[in-house]
């Protein structure tokens, strides 16, 4: 009897007597007073799924739900009717107080400005199926004579500046490249060759869409050997796509210069 006496009575069992009572007591203020003050202006509920639901049948399916709707802001979605909930705040699922805000992303009817792209350059089929890629669409289509080849059937210009914010629908017209033509051949303009090494000469004519016709050698010590000095057609003119550009150039050696 005297060891258990001293035990009651015994600092370690006091502790133990004040643990247990400090830990029923939390309990109660628990139960009392943080869970009502947690819960206070209604139930725990669960968010309801609205997203995709006209934003009339969204806020009955909240406000059945004990729930308060509002609208959040307002975005263009395509894929969506107008006035349809495209997202919703709390998601669907999460458990909430009653009364809780839940704000509600709706479809516009109005599709915001988008920034018009640089379409020079691109082919009509390119820069049309661009222009509806951002629900824009084509205007005025007009032609103007080019000579250079990869110039034929390409945006030349645009009649609205690159990056300029335009409105769903508004038409962009446009000048396309159209190769110049006489008796059904495609004519370009003749390129300037002189000055250049035989070598880079022929690459340009070629690359140009035309050919390397008669090459005669002049003579000359104060001119720079291999050097083109003459053409024919000269740079600039208008001619037929293949046509020959007869060139002349610089030799040093007496032994190659034409007659």
């Amino acid at each position: 009897m005297g060891f258990k006496s001293d035990f009651l009575t015994s600092k370690v069992a006091i502790q133990f007597y004040v643990t247990i009572f400090l830990l029923f007591t939390l309990a109660v203020l628990f139960d009392k007073v943080v869970m009502p003050f947690y819960v206070k202006g209604g139930d725990i509920v669960k968010v309801p799924e609205v997203a995709g639901l006209d934003f009339e049948a969204a806020k009955s399916t909240l406000l059945k739900a004990n729930l308060e709707p509002r609208l959040g802001y307002s975005r263009y979605d395509e894929r969506y009717q107008l006035n349809a909930v495209l997202s919703q705040n709390p998601q669907a699922g999460e458990k909430v107080k009653a009364g809780r805000h839940v704000y509600l992303s709706v479809n516009t009817k109005n599709q915001p400005p988008s920034p018009l792209p640089d379409l020079r350059g691109r082919t009509l089929a390119d820069a049309t199926l661009s222009l509806e890629r951002i629900g824009l669409s084509v205007g005025t289509v007009t032609y103007s004579v080019v000579y250079k080849e990869d110039e034929d059937g390409i945006v030349l210009s645009q009649s609205v500046p690159p990056n300029a914010l335009l409105k769903a629908g508004t038409p962009v017209s446009f000048s396309i490249g159209k190769m110049a033509e006489e008796d059904g051949e495609k004519q370009s303009l003749i390129p300037d060759v002189t000055g250049r090494s035989l070598s880079e000469a022929q690459k340009l004519i070629v690359s140009s869409g035309y050919s390397l016709g008669k090459v005669s050698f002049r003579y000359s010590v104060a001119l720079v050997p291999n050097t083109i000095i003459e053409q024919n057609p000269k740079q600039g003119e208008v001619a037929p796509l293949g046509k020959p550009i007869d060139i002349s150039v610089v030799t040093d050696d007496k032994s190659k210069a034409s007659d």
